[in-house]
């Protein structure tokens, strides 16, 4: 891939090719920081789509203060944020039905394991999962960012809005919390 600079440039200039490096760059971590954030593979499909369709429309306006992966992945944690505050608003009960009369409880999709997950052993994933599952939110977001995103401490305090200190404190009661979750484990 080019340098940032130069893609940036490319991509203001609406180079379609430089789109496409973009993508392919920033694809696997993009998607997987949705996949956990959303818990849903369909769902982190379509935000990634959203992602990368806010990107090419605001890339006019992008001021490289930052590296261009941060950028993308405050897209992704804002568009996270918004929908589930949207889900949230639109929850039903899962014993409503839907159009052809079926309880909602039957018809809602199972969790699926991401690619990257594939190769780790059921228990292995099962309990993975749960720790990330009981972390506070805002710890879990810090985490994600941090280890899908490989994005800074200054980055993430900046693309979750607070401040640097918060960020790196969050991130330490993620670590120590999910290290008594996962004590024991052998993966």
């Amino acid at each position: 891939m080019d340098s940032e600079e130069e893609l940036c440039r490319r991509l203001k200039a609406g180079d379609p090719q430089a789109f496409k490096e973009l993508v392919r760059e920033y694809e696997t971590p993009i998607y997987s920081f949705l996949c956990h954030r959303l818990r849903e593979r369909a769902a982190a499909e379509d935000a990634f789509a959203e992602v990368f369709v806010r990107v090419w429309r605001g890339i006019g306006s992008y001021r490289p203060q930052g590296r261009l992966k941060a950028w993308l992945f405050t897209i992704a944690h804002r568009l996270s944020l918004d929908l589930a505050e949207k889900a949230s608003r639109r929850e039903q009960s899962l014993d409503a039905e839907d159009a052809q009369g079926r309880p909602l409880s039957e018809t809602v999709a199972g969790p699926e394991p991401g690619p990257e997950r594939e190769a780790i052993g059921q228990e292995t994933r099962v309990r993975i999962e749960a720790a990330l599952a009981s972390l506070p939110e805002e710890q879990r977001q810090v985490f994600l960012l941090r280890e899908y995103g490989d994005l800074s401490f200054a980055e993430i305090a900046l693309a979750m809005d607070c401040p640097l200190s918060t960020a790196l404190s969050r991130m330490r009661y993620a670590v120590r919390r999910l290290r008594g979750e996962l004590e024991g484990l052998d993966a």
